[in-house]
Order: structure tokens, then sequence, then C-alpha cells
């Protein structure tokens, strides 16, 4: 039985690269098995790749939080390792209806919708909608679902460089049919939720900021998929306290 140090590059789809998912570095791990360790509160799809060649070793989707042996993988294959993880199980778009993620009382306006061009080009952020808001104002659940992942500690600075993109406070919520619904830019240290907790729609989950890339306060809002291997925002349709439609595909 032979035991081997790893030479590990990681890699993560739609997040930094230290932020949910990774390869647990362990000096007596088996040649042809490797831990990987999730912080997600529910399903996130993983693939073990090899570097150079590209060849899947395996792919497999783990519902976590929680540390998972991977095993079976090829005699002296651990030292070129490349690691791909995308939160949430492969489903496909249906588009649903959300309410307004703050109150009939709330200062707002939209400052960018569905492919606009300041920001919304990638296919992350393509459906995404950004509302302008005051500084400090709360954000609210606009559909029921589990708190999968928080980011919290990011200045309000407002920054401008394509650098800051993962500098921005945000809460990813997990639906009952797979989609999950980012809320961005929040204002540091106000998030007010903790991961595997279950909000119902209209609950509080944080209040508006400036953090990250952003050009003033405001909330960043996109409904996203796991569509094999790759996060994708998708179309929805958001309805006013009253019933009327705000945004629609």
């Amino acid at each position: 039985m032979r035991f081997m140090a790893l030479g590990l590059l990681l890699y993560l789809a739609a997040a930094p690269a230290d932020a949910h998912t990774r390869l647990v570095f362990n000096r007596q791990t088996l040649e042809n098995m490797v831990s990987v360790e999730t912080e997600l509160f529910g399903p996130v799809q993983v693939q073990l790749r090899q570097r150079r060649s590209g060849t899947v070793l395996v792919e497999r989707v783990l519902d976590g939080p929680g540390v998972f042996t991977l095993s079976g993988l090829p005699d002296d294959s651990l030292s070129d390792l490349e690691l791909q993880a995308v939160p949430g199980r492969p489903s496909v778009s249906r588009i649903q209806d959300y309410r307004k993620p703050f109150s009939d009382y709330a200062d707002w306006r939209i400052s960018q919708g569905f492919h606009g061009q300041a920001s919304h080009g990638d296919a992350l952020n393509a459906y995404a909608i950004d509302f302008a808001l005051l500084l400090g104002t709360p954000v609210r659940a606009a559909r029921s679902g589990v708190v999968m992942e928080v980011i919290d500690g990011h200045p309000d600075q407002g920054g401008q460089h394509r650098s800051d993109l993962d500098n921005a406070n945000l809460v990813r919520l997990l639906h009952e049919d797979g989609s999950m619904a980012v809320y961005g830019h929040l204002l540091q240290h106000s998030i007010g939720v903790k991961p595997g907790q279950w909000l119902p729609a209209g609950a509080v989950i944080a209040q508006s900021g400036n953090s990250g890339y952003s050009h003033g306060p405001h909330l960043h809002f996109a409904i996203q998929i796991n569509t094999g291997m790759q996060l994708q925002s998708v179309p929805f349709r958001m309805r006013d306290g009253d019933g009327s439609v705000l945004v629609e595909p």
C-alpha cells in the first residue's frame, strides 16, 4: 500500500476558489482515494478529472455539508487531479413567479435588467436584475427555500474593478425545485440568516449594500440552475404585492 502527497489544482465554478468545496489534503490519503469537503447546505455536483488530459475520473452529486470519500481512482492519478464543483443538482429551467425582494415601502428602481450591457452579459448573470436601493434597505426572500450559502465580511466600498467580482456579500437560497436564488452586494455584517435555515417567502435575509463590483448601493438578484457542471441564470417572473408584473421574460 502506497501513500503520496497531493499536488492539486482546485477550480470552482461561480464561486471564489476557497468558498464552498475543496479537496482535503491528507498525508495518509490512499493513492486511489480522495476526500471532498463541501460547506454548502444542499446538493453540489463535483467532477474529478486529470488536469493535463481533461479525462473525467469521477462525477457525483454530493448532499452537503460534509466530507465525502471518492474512491476507485486510477493508480498514480492523484498528482494530476483537478476538482470542479457546481452548486445544485442538474435540473431543467421552468419559469416561476417570485415576489419583490423588499417591502412595498422601499425606494427602488431597476438599474439593470436582463442582458444588461454593464455586467449581465455572461451565463451566470444574463437573467439577473439589479435593484437600486437605499443603503440598508431590508432584503426579503422572494420565494421560500433553504439557505444554501452565506458569504459575508466584505466592506461596502463599491469596487470598480473586475477583481472585485469575488468580494460581494451574498446569500444563496435553494428552492424545492432545485433552482437557486442569489441575493448579492449585501451590506457587510447585515446577514441575519444561517446556512441550513429554512425561510418562508418574505422573511428578511439581510440589508442592501454596496459590496463587491458595484457602482452604487443595489441588490443583485438572479435565479440560477445547474445545467450539468455549469451554473446558468434563467428567466423568471416577478410580481409586486398587488399581483402586478414587475419583471417578466
